[in-house]
């Protein structure tokens, strides 16, 4: 680079190095060389006053000049930049703030290829960075890197970017945040996409491009994201589809809410499982709240959502005993939420290739049925499976007769795992083998719908509840207006009363006619 450099300004009167002083230049930059174009060298690349002088050696520069270019080029800060960009680009919550938080992860194989994150509400254009933290563990093949960005507006889209100077920058991504007022929203529930069907990663790539048409504000995924739980060539191609696939009509980036299912667990699978030896892949690459194994979010003013871990398999483990009494904590303290939702992999209630799970049966039903839990999803038994409501409390071979009385069970499990055959049972509303699944709505008039989708998009199971929801006249709630209604009747007899009694008073005190 410099030999060529050296040519073109002593040589020549094409290029003069930056230290000769003279007023007939135009400034060059690179990174690291700064030069000056003269103009005789312009007029010779142009043909300007062309003779016999410059034309011998004016091709010659021009080639030079080309490869000087190409040069500078290959060591440009972009090019620099794009050696190690993120990869496998997922969104989750860190905390149960899904109106003004969220966390942003990827992957990178080299430890200080950047923890950064950039975002504004415009493209392109970007606040103060917020810089998070990186981490890895056996097999990992590379380092996770996790950001939380708080402080966001609730129900406000965002544009982002992440990676660092070091490795390079994602292109530019973009999210919504929840509401925290009462609104209708959409979101999508179903699991079990592990390798074993013949058409694998095809087929699950598939369901999840049908699921982005449906522009869900995010995914219950119920488990069983891959065959081996640490099989990370399986983790990896599963995340970089989600990066891929995970991306609405509107390009936002769907967010997931995941609960761990039997394949994300060492096999033979032991009665109370290590999270850190044992489940390695699944919680090294997922940044969620509290313990990460249970936990709980809200969207907006009416939906309570809890995940629980099904893969604890000892009722006489602490873990276990542990989770049940969080689990009824987090349910009496929302007990007045209109929509509870539960999730977890292994369904209390199936027929077909597994039958229905001791645990969770025994422990979780009981709470559900106390507290009214309106809906819950599993996987595990791969295909789709309703229940009519059920409330063990009253009946345990009677479902019954409104979903006001009773909690309706989903098994949503064909994200392509290979599927199963199913058995009708007392509990059994609707069941097919096929590939699904499940997109529910809620709407503000207290109307939840639940469609049952197949990996072409056809709807081939429906069911709603409608609750009664208080109406609001001219953004007032009738509850505000009969309380105030109440108020000022109470102060109007309180002062009808205290003017009789001072009547009374005055008419005691006066003097006796005779």
């Amino acid at each position: 680079m410099r030999i060529l450099l050296d040519l073109l300004g002593g040589a020549q009167k094409g290029f003069v190095p930056s230290h000769q002083k003279s007023p007939e230049v135009k400034n060059l930059k690179s990174k690291k060389y700064k030069w000056k174009i003269s103009p005789y060298f312009l007029r010779a690349l142009t043909g300007d006053k062309l003779n016999k002088e410059n034309a011998c050696w004016s091709l010659p520069l021009l080639i030079m000049t080309l490869l000087i270019l190409a040069t500078v080029s290959v060591i440009s800060p972009v090019s620099a930049q794009a050696s190690d960009p993120p990869i496998q680009i997922h969104l989750t919550w860190g905390q149960n703030d899904t109106a003004n938080t969220l966390v942003i992860t990827w992957k990178t194989i080299t430890e200080n290829a950047g923890d950064i994150v950039r975002y504004g509400v415009k493209p392109g254009e970007y606040g103060t960075p917020v810089i998070g933290s990186h981490h890895t563990y056996s097999g990992a093949g590379g380092y996770a890197h996790d950001v939380e960005l708080t402080g966001l507006s609730s129900n406000k889209v965002y544009y982002f970017i992440c990676g660092g100077e070091n490795g390079g920058w994602s292109s530019e991504r973009k999210f919504r945040t929840a509401p925290d007022q009462r609104e209708s929203f959409r979101f999508v529930a179903g699991g079990d996409s592990r390798s074993g069907a013949g058409d694998w990663p095809l087929g699950r790539d598939n369901i999840s491009r049908t699921m982005a048409k449906f522009n869900p504000s995010f995914v219950l995924f119920t488990g069983d994201f891959t065959f081996n739980w640490n099989n990370q060539t399986e983790w990896d191609n599963w995340f970089a589809a989600v990066q891929e696939y995970w991306v609405d009509n509107n390009s936002l980036t769907i967010p997931i809410i995941p609960c761990i299912g039997n394949h994300e667990v060492y096999y033979p699978q032991p009665s109370d499982y290590d999270p850190e030896t044992q489940a390695t892949n699944y919680y090294g690459q997922f940044y969620l709240p509290g313990n990460e194994r249970w936990y709980s979010l809200d969207w907006g003013p009416d939906l309570h959502i809890i995940v629980l871990d099904s893969e604890i398999r000892s009722s006489g483990a602490d873990t276990w005993k542990e989770q049940l009494s969080w689990l009824e904590n987090d349910l009496a303290a929302h007990a007045s939420c209109r929509w509870k939702i539960a999730i977890f992999h292994r369904p209390p209630f199936t027929a077909g290739h597994y039958s229905r799970d001791p645990l969770t049966q025994g422990d979780f039903v009981p709470l559900f049925d106390n507290y009214h839990v309106d809906l819950v999803f599993s996987a595990h038994d791969h295909g789709y499976q309703r229940t009519y409501p059920i409330n063990y409390n009253i009946s345990e071979n009677t479902p019954m007769p409104s979903p006001e009385n009773g909690t309706v069970y989903v098994v949503s499990a064909g994200w392509d795992a290979p599927l199963y055959p199913k058995e009708n049972r007392w509990w059994s509303a609707y069941f097919q083998s096929t590939y699904n699944f499940c997109v529910v709505d809620i709407f503000e008039n207290g109307l939840l719908r639940l469609s049952a989708v197949d990996g072409n998009g056809n709807v081939f199971d429906e069911f709603s509840i409608q609750k009664a929801v208080p109406e609001v006249v001219e953004g007032i709630s009738p509850l505000v207006i009969g309380a105030v209604a109440a108020a000022v009747t109470c102060a109007a007899v309180a002062f009808y009363l205290l003017k009789i009694r001072k009547a009374l008073k005055a008419r005691a005190l006066q003097p006796l006619q005779v």
